[in-house]
């Protein structure tokens, strides 16, 4: 009896690990908000030129803007001196144009940045008050279905792929689109309802996968050496699943930022959907610390020396920044 139990277990074990996205080492289920929250006003600063922003990220003391429907497409700004600032990327399908659904590429980017224009992937260099770019074929393929790139190092990366069966970050091959493994549901765009929309992050050897719909926050460790996502913890506060999605709005995980210390959620609290803004801040080990509830309604920010650099919804000409040095944080 004994020896059927333990063989029974053992499935059961085995079971339970096929899909990495329900897996987990710690799990944190209880959150007092309320006694974590404090009211912030990030400070305006008026954009050097025109740009309606679709896209922000970050290239060493550089913030890089995208917005398709200007000419020049992108606009690369020095924030240690502002008053320096770069448009480029003219819009058309010749061999220095770009096409509208160019990508930047996240990553550690130092001195340069990569854009991927559907078959090849460009690497931009700053040279003065200039850039310089060369150009890489990718395998003779157009990457589909992927809507984000996080890089690791010059050719692994984390990429966040939505296709019409499949919802899922893939740590993979930029340049042959190999998958060597995944955080992957059999479920996109043509499923209804998309249960597993998400949101993620990549910082050092850390992913951070945000769950739109049910509110939930995943962290793994990458190894790039040995190819594989291994699960840290899950936090999921609100009790709600796949199966048991937010009825009343889910908690709009907008982006996610990190340093060594923390990560930071921005997103909509799930009882006040496109009403109010928080930015809620965690430890690595899954601790939340601080709940900081914004001025008005943001949708997306990027972690910048020590700052946020963040816009809102209504195109007001400005970002809004918010100093880490202000919020009281533990280093």
């Amino acid at each position: 009896m004994k020896k059927w139990y333990f063989a029974f277990l053992c499935l059961c074990l085995l079971y339970g690990c096929k899909q990495k996205a329900n897996e987990s080492s710690e799990l944190v289920n209880r959150i007092d908000w309320a006694s974590l929250e404090t009211k912030v006003q990030p400070a305006p600063i008026p954009l050097p030129a025109l740009c309606n922003v679709e896209e922000l990220m970050t290239v060493d003391s550089f913030l890089l803007m995208k917005n398709k429907r200007m000419k020049p497409m992108f606009l690369l700004w020095n924030m240690k001196n502002p008053r320096q600032y770069i448009q480029f990327g003219t819009i058309g399908s010749g061999p220095k144009e770009l096409l509208p659904i160019a990508m930047p590429l996240y990553g550690p980017n130092k001195g340069k940045f990569r854009v991927l224009n559907n078959y090849s992937l460009r690497t931009y260099r700053l040279v003065g008050d200039s850039l310089d770019f060369d150009e890489q074929a990718i395998n003779g393929n157009e990457i589909g279905f992927y809507q984000r790139f996080y890089a690791l190092n010059d050719t692994l990366y984390c990429g966040y792929r939505l296709s019409h069966h499949e919802t899922g970050v893939h740590l993979m091959n930029i340049y042959t689109q190999e998958s060597y493994d995944s955080v992957s549901v059999a479920e996109g765009l043509r499923d209804k309802p998309m249960r597993y929309l998400l949101n993620f992050c990549v910082y050092k050897d850390k992913l951070i996968i945000g769950r739109v719909l049910f509110n939930q926050i995943e962290v793994y460790h990458v190894d790039a050496e040995a190819k594989k996502f291994s699960p840290l913890f899950t936090v999921n506060f609100k009790g709600a699943s796949p199966e048991k999605p937010m009825k009343n709005g889910a908690c709009y995980m907008n982006s996610i930022n990190a340093d060594d210390h923390y990560f930071y959620m921005l997103n909509q609290d799930t009882e006040k959907p496109g009403k109010q803004t928080y930015m809620d801040i965690y430890t690595w080990e899954g601790e939340a610390v601080k709940r900081l509830r914004l001025d008005a309604f943001y949708k997306e920010g990027v972690l910048l020396d020590g700052k946020f650099y963040l816009r809102k919804y209504a195109d007001d000409d400005n970002l809004y920044v918010l100093s880490i040095d202000d919020l009281g944080l533990n280093k």
